[in-house]
């Protein structure tokens, strides 16, 4: 079994493999020398010696909740993740807007968050391919995909359908996550083969697997399981949130925090509120929200310079220190 590797960030917290050379080079021949210099981009963002006019990714949470109570996740022990809200489709449409503005090269649709439970993700998926934006991504725990939102998902221009999936065992699946694998993965072979009987390769598919202690030893069989047949395998290694019901990791000592995301992605959350990167831990770091300033603004504010330069000069806020230390870096 050779998988080639796609992608390892600073630190390692999460790796992207493929068995073909198909994801980049898909998004490459499809879109040219843009998707390239975002590429190019993306890189030199992670090692901070970028920063443009406007966020090379923009990470939403369609809605508020979740349905599921994974051990590793933060969002159950949250009282406010007892009821879903929505991001209001106003406010959404004024992103994809200045997305258009500003040529934003990637979205993510699922920050801290299960985006099928929101209204209409698929008009969403449908408003930012009207945006121009190449890498749409919806990350996704799969549990309300139908055959009819898996066929519409297909033909909504949607770049990537990422699963969580953490096992291989259907008994591990329900320790983790509760419910049926065996009908997930049911599911997921109709989206492939529908997505085979249509012809086309969109939206490609990326499976992820949580490296966790429930699910010890599963980490082979998974990667053999999915090799041959999804586009992208994830692995991830767990961040420590307080509200989880992982162990806290032992402290140690951490002298930097080599961390691109503030140079990489903006994260809004569904009422508004700004998150420099994809962490739980990064919700308290901005004091500033969308609802009434656009991203532009946000992303060239003196409250992300200020957490930049601390980054810099390795002198961290405390909050990236932790999350650091809870696994991050």
């Amino acid at each position: 079994m050779s998988l080639r590797l796609v992608h390892q960030p600073v630190g390692g917290q999460a790796v992207l493999l493929e068995e073909k050379d198909r994801y980049l080079k898909l998004l490459q021949e499809r879109f040219g020398r843009r998707f390239r210099e975002y590429r190019r981009n993306w890189a030199l963002a992670e090692r901070r010696r970028y920063l443009g006019p406007f966020p090379l990714s923009l990470d939403l949470a369609l809605n508020s909740g979740c349905q599921l109570h994974c051990p590793m996740c933060p969002l159950p022990a949250r009282p406010e993740s007892q009821k879903n809200h929505s991001l209001s489709p106003a406010l959404y449409s004024r992103f994809m807007a200045e997305a258009q503005e500003f040529a934003l090269p990637a979205l993510t649709l699922g920050l801290a968050s299960e985006p099928l439970l929101s209204p209409d993700p698929v008009k969403r998926v449908q408003e930012a391919v009207k945006a121009g934006i190449m890498d749409i991504r919806l990350g996704t725990n799969g549990r309300l995909l139908t055959e009819p939102l898996i066929e519409a998902l297909i033909d909504s221009g949607l770049t990537r359908l990422e699963i969580s999936l953490d096992a291989v065992e259907p008994i591990t699946y329900r320790a983790i996550r509760g419910g049926d694998l065996t009908a997930l993965e049911k599911r997921i072979h109709y989206f492939l083969d529908k997505r085979a009987k249509l012809g086309t390769v969109w939206p490609l598919l990326r499976v992820s697997f949580l490296r966790l202690p429930l699910n010890e030893g599963e980490l082979k069989p998974f990667i053999k399981r999915w090799s041959k047949t999804a586009d992208l395998i994830a692995t991830q290694k767990p961040i420590w949130f307080p509200g989880s019901k992982l162990p806290k990791p032992p402290d140690k000592k951490i002298k930097t925090v080599p961390c691109g995301q503030p140079w990489q992605r903006l994260g809004v959350t569904h009422d508004g509120r700004i998150w420099p990167c994809c962490s739980w831990y990064g919700e308290k770091l901005l004091k500033v929200s969308a609802t009434n300033l656009p991203i532009r603004k946000i992303w060239l504010a003196k409250e992300l310079w200020s957490l930049r330069t601390s980054l810099l000069l390795n002198k961290p806020d405390p909050e990236c220190l932790v999350c650091a230390k809870a696994g991050a870096f």
